[in-house]
């Protein structure tokens, strides 16, 4: 049995500390629909940061400092899960510890890109640049509100970058390619102007969104990999519904323009970060663990179960924000977190059930060792 190094063991402490943030900012959003368990309520107001710049800033810093195979790109999640802390512990300076983090991570696509200057890798570094104007924006003190739009493109580029580079195995137009970076820069640019010039930026914002999710549903590589069985196929739909949502998102913010509060920012913030977000994390969840945390994540039947779950969640919980439902929105926003807790049991089913098999090392890590 190969043993672990103290790399992968510092990686699997900072996906502990993203995951009790996750448990801290699940209780919060919890809160804030009126259920309130346990802690929840004391960091209600702090769901959406705890779970953007600390949950999936950590996640998502730590997969890119794996792929760079550099200590110091480690400081990026670093960071990452002190701000987490901090923030939990009501700290003012919690704000500007994501900030390191994310000029850490900025730094580390610019990188990146001197190993390997392709499309994706400059959308990559485009996203990092999104998340850390919008958390410098809160940090100096911006409404949550305001700085969402640069948030969500984060989430949105670093998605869209990493599906371009695997839309290199299908036969993807050319012409499609190049619309989807143009696309991409204009999601950025309108993301980034939004503290300026809301009322022209917010619908260009929901346009850009529209098109991206459009774009995944006409072109990603996941059109093909659904006919295929087990986890290209699981894959492949966390993919399309969550492209589904993206559009439908995109749409209802074109609509409605600027939402700072209310059922309707309700509907959109959720579309983005659970319908697309979070059904990309279910769905690469068994490629990306065994690469960050030497995890391995076998594929069983048992893994439809939670993304089902999931996304009729987030159904009902629109369904209860666009019919004024109270019911409907709490009973969405609950299966939404049983959806997590049932992701972790499926894993461990999984793992029991099929039997843990040889972690699979990132690029990163076989560059690293070649």
């Amino acid at each position: 049995m190969e043993s672990l190094s103290a790399n992968v063991w510092v990686r699997r402490g900072l996906l502990l500390v993203a995951a009790a943030t996750a448990v801290t900012a699940l209780l919060g959003g919890l809160a804030r629909l009126g259920v309130a368990l346990g802690w929840g309520p004391s960091v209600a107001v702090q769901h959406g940061p705890l779970l953007v710049v600390g949950v999936f800033g950590t996640v998502i810093s730590l997969e890119r400092a794996v792929a760079l195979a550099r200590p110091w790109a480690f400081a990026a999640p670093g960071f990452s899960a002190l701000g987490a802390v901090a923030m939990m512990a009501g700290l003012p300076f919690a704000p500007w510890l994501s900030v390191a983090s994310c000029v850490v991570v900025v730094l580390v696509n610019a990188v990146i890109i001197r190993r390997q200057a392709a499309a994706f890798t400059w959308l990559m570094l485009l996203g990092s640049l999104t998340l850390l104007g919008g958390t410098v924006w809160w940090a100096r003190g911006a409404a949550v509100f305001e700085v969402v739009p640069m948030w969500m493109g984060f989430f949105v580029l670093t998605i869209v970058a990493e599906r371009l580079e695997l839309s290199r195995l299908a036969p993807t137009p050319r012409w499609a390619s190049l619309a989807l970076v143009g696309v991409s820069v204009f999601c950025a640019a309108s993301a980034l102007v939004q503290p300026w010039w809301p009322r022209v930026a917010t619908p260009g914002f929901g346009v850009s969104l529209v098109l991206l999710g459009v774009w995944q549903l006409s072109f990603d590589l996941a059109r093909r990999t659904v006919r295929l069985p087990g986890l290209p196929r699981f894959t492949a739909l966390g993919v399309l519904v969550g492209a589904a949502w993206l559009t439908f998102t995109g749409a209802l913010i074109v609509l409605e323009g600027r939402l700072p509060a209310g059922p309707l920012a309700d509907a959109a913030l959720h579309g983005v970060f659970v319908g697309y977000v979070l059904s990309m994390v279910f769905a690469h969840a068994p490629i990306i663990l065994p690469a960050v945390a030497r995890v391995a994540v076998p594929f069983h039947v048992v893994l439809f179960v939670p993304l089902t779950v999931l996304h009729v969640g987030l159904a009902l919980r629109i369904g209860g924000d666009l019919t004024s439902h109270l019911v409907l929105r709490q009973t969405g926003g609950v299966l939404n977190v049983v959806a997590l807790l049932l992701f972790g049991a499926a894993v461990v089913v999984a793992r029991l059930v099929t039997g843990p098999k040889a972690p699979r090392r990132s690029a990163g890590e076989r560059a690293a060792a070649r």
